[in-house]
C-alpha cells in the first residue's frame, strides 16, 4: 500500500540538449518502433516463392500502409521494369486474342506503329492501284482474257455451222438454233420437217451440247484464270507497295519474335482483304485501324523499376480486368480491344497492395485471386462467364502468366479467420507482419519518433515544433499507448494533433509551434466529442446520478468505469451498493439476475465469492446471503475492474464499517485477495477528479488503483496539480486487506493460528458477523421441530 506522490505520477522524458525543436532533427529514413514487422516484411519482399505473400496485421491508424509503400518502394527500385502487356487480333479465330510482352514503353510504340502502318499502307496501295503501270498490265490480262474468250466462242460458232446450228450469246445465256441452208428453223418449221432430217437435226444438237459444255467449261476456267491473274496482280502489287512498310517495322521489333509474327499475320491479312483496302467508304481507315491496332493492356513506359499497386476497391473486374461490350443496332459486340486490365495486370512483376477486410467482402473477389496466385497466371472473363451465368459468345483471351507479391493489410481477426478456414490463404500467404502499436520509451525511440514528428512537418507543410511542443506531443503519444513506459505507433492521430497546432500557431503569427498550441488543440479535439460526457457529469454534479464524494456509509462504495465512444473514452463514478440477511448462504449480482452483467462480469463476481468462502468460511459455513448492485446502471456491465469495490463493499455491510465516500476504487481480484491490474486507469482517475473538483477539492479526496497499474499514470495537467498541492491523492494496494484499511480507515487484521483475525480488525469483525449468523441460523433450525411436535400433540 502507498500514497503516490507527484514524483511518482511525474513523466520522464528523455530529451536531447542539442535539439532545441524538430527543424534540428533529420527526416525519418526507417519507421520507427517496427522492427519486427520490418524484419517479417523483409523476408516476404526477398523470397520469391509463390507461397510467401504478406499479411500485414495491426489496428488502424499506425501507418501499417506508409511503412508498406517505404518498403516495397526500396525493393522496386532493385527489380527491372516489367514489360509491357497487349492484345491484338486472331486473324484465324477472332473469340481468341493474341496476348503479346514487349519492353517497357513499346506498348504504346507499338500501338502508335501500327495506326501509322495502315495509314501508309492504305495510301501506298491506293497509289499503286491508280498507278499507269498497273492500269496498263491489268488492260493486258484483260485483253489476253477477251482475246482467248472471243477465239473460244468463234471456234464454237464455226463447229455448230459444221453442224448446221447457229450459237448466240444473250444476256441470259447461250441459245442454239438449227439452220437448213443458212436460214434459221423456226419451231413449227421444224414439226413439217421429214422424219430422217429431224432425227439429223437432233444428233447434231446433241454433238453441238458436247462441244458448247466443253466451251463452257473452258470459259469458266478462262474466267477463274483471269481472276486469278488478277488477283495475284493486286497481290503482287499490293506486296510491292507495302513490303517496304512492313519490313522497316520488323526491323524494329526484330528481338521479338511475337510481334515479327503478329505483323506477318497483318500482312497476309491485308492481302486478303485487298477490296476493303482499296474502298473509298470514309469508314474503312477506323475499321482497319481497329482490326489491325494494339490493345495495350499495361502501360510501364513510366515506370522505374517494378509497379507498386494499391487497389482501394478490390472487385472481381478491378482485380481480374474484364471484356466489355458495345452496342451497336440492338446487339452487343466486343472485340480484342475491349478487353481491359485488372490492378493484378498492372501489378505483374511488382506489388499489389490490397485491403484485406474489402476483399473478402466482394463477391468472388479473394476465390478469384486466389485462383491467379495458384496458377501464376491470370485469365481475364468477365464474372457471369466465369461463374457460368451467361450464355453470351464473347472473347476467351490467351491468359497471361503472373509474378508478383501481394501484401494484405487488415486487422488481426481477419488474418485468424482466414487462416482457420481458408487452406489456400495458409499456403500462399506465408509471412505474417505483426504491426505493434506501441514502443519502448527510450532515447532511440524518441529520436525516431522526432524524426517522424519532423517528416510529417515536411509532408504537410506545418510549422517545426519547439522543444517543449516536442514533449507534449510525446505525451500524447504515451496518453494513446495507456503505459507512460511505451510510444503509441499510432501516427495517423499525432498527424492530426500537430496539423492543428500548426494551424492555432500560424493564426497567432508564430514561426514555431508552442506548448500552449499542442494543449490546445488537444482541449479542442475533446471539446469537440466529450458533448455525452458533459452530460453525464452535469448529471453527477446535480445528484441526478447519485454518487456521494464526502461522508462514510456502509456497504456502499463508489467504483469507476469507462464509457467508450468510439472516438472518445472517459471514466465516471458509480455507487456500487451491497446488502446481506440471512437466508441461502451465496453473493447475488443482481445485474446478471437482471440480464445486465457480460461473461466476464459474471464470472469476476463468482470469483469474489470464492474469495470470500476461503478468506472466511474455512472455519464455519457462511450463512449470509449477499447482493450486489451497480445503481442507476441500465446497460450491460462488463469487466473484472470493479471487483475490488464489490468486494470492500461486501466487507463493509457484514462488518458493520462504514467505507469512505470521497474514494473511488478500480481494480480486479483473484480468488488469493490479490488486485489485478485493470485498463482506462487514467480515465478513470479523471472521471472521479472532475466530480470531485466540481464540488469542491477537499484534499482527503482520491483513487485507490492497482500498484500493478503505476505505469499506466499518464495523467492531464489538472489532476496532477491536485497532487501536487496535496488536494487529490492516489493509492496503490495489492491485495484487498490493504483497500479495506485505506477506505474504512481500520486495520484489516492478521489470520490467527488457532483460527479467525486480530481482535476489532475488519477481518474479525467479518469473521464474527459470520459466526453469528450461523448459530442464529442453527437457532432457527432447532425451534423449527419443536414447535412441529407442538402442532403434533
Amino acid at each position: 500500500m502507498k500514497k503516490l506522490s507527484v514524483s511518482d505520477v511525474e513523466i520522464s522524458i528523455p530529451m536531447f540538449d542539442n535539439v532545441h525543436s524538430t527543424e534540428d532533427v533529420d527526416e525519418s529514413t526507417g519507421f520507427v518502433g517496427q522492427s519486427k514487422a520490418y524484419e517479417a516484411l523483409k523476408t516476404a519482399l526477398e523470397i520469391e516463392h509463390k507461397g510467401y505473400h504478406a499479411y500485414v496485421s495491426g489496428p488502424v491508424g499506425t501507418g501499417r500502409r506508409t511503412f508498406i509503400r517505404m518498403m516495397a518502394r526500396e525493393y522496386a527500385r532493385r527489380y527491372p521494369t516489367p514489360p509491357d502487356l497487349v492484345y491484338v487480333n486472331n486473324f484465324e479465330n477472332m473469340w481468341e486474342p493474341i496476348f503479346m510482352k514487349l519492353s517497357a514503353g513499346q506498348g504504346m510504340e507499338l500501338k502508335q506503329d501500327m495506326d501509322r502502318l495502315v495509314q501508309e499502307a492504305l495510301e501506298a496501295i491506293r497509289k499503286t492501284f491508280e498507278s499507269d503501270e498497273y492500269t496498263k498490265r491489268r488492260s493486258e490480262l484483260e485483253n489476253e482474257y477477251l482475246e482467248e474468250k472471243n477465239r473460244l466462242w468463234e471456234d464454237l460458232r464455226e463447229k455448230a455451222r459444221e453442224l448446221s446450228f447457229d450459237v448466240q450469246i444473250t444476256p441470259t445465256g447461250i441459245v442454239t438454233v438449227p439452220m437448213i441452208e443458212g436460214k434459221p428453223v423456226a419451231p413449227e418449221v421444224f414439226e413439217q420437217l421429214p422424219k430422217d432430217m429431224k432425227e439429223k437435226i437432233r444428233e447434231n444438237s446433241t454433238k453441238l451440247k458436247v462441244l458448247l459444255e466443253g466451251a463452257l467449261a473452258k470459259s469458266r476456267y478462262l474466267d477463274r484464270k483471269l481472276k486469278e491473274s488478277l488477283n495475284d496482280l493486286d497481290r503482287y502489287v499490293a506486296m510491292f507497295a507495302i513490303g517496304a512498310i512492313f519490313d522497316e517495322l520488323k526491323g524494329k521489333y526484330h528481338n521479338n519474335s511475337d510481334v515479327k509474327d503478329f505483323l506477318e499475320a497483318v500482312k497476309s491479312d491485308m492481302l486478303k482483304n485487298l477490296d476493303k483496302l482499296r474502298s473509298e467508304d470514309g469508314e474503312t481507315l477506323e475499321f482497319l485501324k481497329r482490326r489491325y491496332g494494339v490493345n495495350v493492356l499495361v502501360d510501364n513506359s513510366g515506370q522505374q523499376g517494378a509497379p507498386i499497386v494499391e487497389e482501394d476497391h478490390p472487385t472481381y473486374a478491378n482485380l481480374l480486368g474484364k471484356v466489355e461490350y458495345y452496342a451497336r443496332q440492338g446487339l452487343l459486340h466486343t472485340d480484342y480491344s475491349m478487353i481491359r486490365a485488372g490492378a493484378v495486370h498492372r501489378a505483374n512483376g511488382g506489388f499489389l497492395i490490397i485491403d484485406a477486410l474489402e476483399l473478402i467482402s466482394r463477391p468472388f473477389a479473394w476465390e478469384g485471386l486466389k485462383r491467379v496466385l495458384n496458377a501464376q497466371q491470370v485469365k481475364i472473363e468477365n464474372l457471369e462467364s466465369s461463374l457460368g451465368f451467361s450464355n453470351l459468345h464473347t472473347l476467351k483471351p490467351q491468359p497471361i502468366p503472373v509474378k508478383l507479391k501481394v501484401i494484405l493489410v487488415g486487422p488481426e481477426w481477419v488474418y485468424s479467420y482466414l487462416y482457420t478456414v481458408d487452406e489456400d490463404f495458409r499456403k500462399l500467404f506465408g509471412i505474417k507482419v505483426p504491426f505493434d502499436w506501441v514502443m519502448d520509451l527510450n532515447e532511440e525511440n524518441v529520436r525516431g519518433f522526432m524524426a517522424a514528428m519532423s517528416a510529417i512537418v515536411k509532408e504537410n507543410g506545418l510549422l517545426h515544433f519547439r522543444k517543449d511542443a516536442v514533449e507534449e506531443v510525446i505525451k500524447y503519444s504515451l496518453r494513446l499507448s495507456g503505459d507512460r513506459r511505451k510510444l503509441s505507433t499510432r501516427f495517423s492521430m499525432v498527424q492530426r494533433l500537430m496539423i492543428e497546432a500548426s494551424h492555432l500557431a500560424k493564426e497567432e503569427g508564430k514561426s514555431m509551434v508552442e506548448v500552449q498550441h499542442v494543449k490546445r488543440a488537444r482541449e479542442m479535439y475533446e471539446n469537440r466529442v466529450n458533448l455525452y460526457r458533459e452530460k453525464l457529469d452535469e448529471a453527477l454534479v446535480r445528484g441526478e446520478l447519485m454518487v456521494d464524494t464526502s461522508g462514510r456509509r456502509v456497504g456502499q462504495i463508489n467504483g469507476l468505469t469507462v464509457m467508450e465512444l468510439g472516438d472518445y473514452s472517459f471514466g465516471i463514478p458509480v455507487r456500487i451498493t451491497a446488502k446481506t440477511y440471512l437466508g441461502k448462504p451465496g453473493v447475488i449480482d443482481i445485474q446478471r439476475e437482471a440480464d445486465l452483467s457480460g461473461k466476464i462480469h459474471s464470472k469476476a463476481v463468482m470469483i469474489l465469492e470464492s474469495y470470500l468462502n476461503w478468506k472466511y468460511g474455512r472455519w464455519a459455513p457462511i450463512s449470509l446471503t449477499a447482493s450486489l448492485s451497480f445503481e442507476q446502471v441500465y446497460s450491460i456491465v462488463e469487466g473484472d475492474s470493479a471487483s475490488l469495490a464489490e468486494t470492500l463493499a461486501l466487507l463493509s455491510v457484514v462488518s458493520g464499517v462504514p467505507v469512505r465516500q470521497d474514494i473511488a476504487v478500480t481494480g480486479s481480484i483473484n480468488q488469493h485477495g490479490e488486485v489485478q491490474p485493470v485498463g482506462g486507469i487514467p480515465e478513470k482517475i479523471e472521471g472521479f477528479f472532475r466530480l470531485c473538483s466540481a464540488r469542491g477539492l477537499t484534499g482527503k479526496q482520491g483513487v485507490i488503483i492497482p500498484s500493478r497499474n503505476v505505469d499506466h499514470l499518464v495523467l492531464n495537467d489538472d489532476v496532477m496539480e491536485a497532487i501536487r498541492k496535496g488536494k487529490f491523492h492516489i493509492w496503490t494496494v495489492d491485495n484487498v486487506d490493504e483497500a479495506a484499511e485505506i477506505v474504512m480507515e481500520k486495520r484489516a487484521g492478521n489470520e490467527l493460528k488457532r483460527g479467525g483475525f486480530t481482535k476489532d480488525s475488519i477481518n474479525d469483525l467479518v469473521y464474527k458477523a459470520l459466526r453469528k449468523a450461523k448459530k442464529l441460523e442453527e437457532s432457527e433450525a432447532a425451534r423449527k421441530p419443536s414447535k412441529r411436535k407442538r402442532k403434533r400433540g
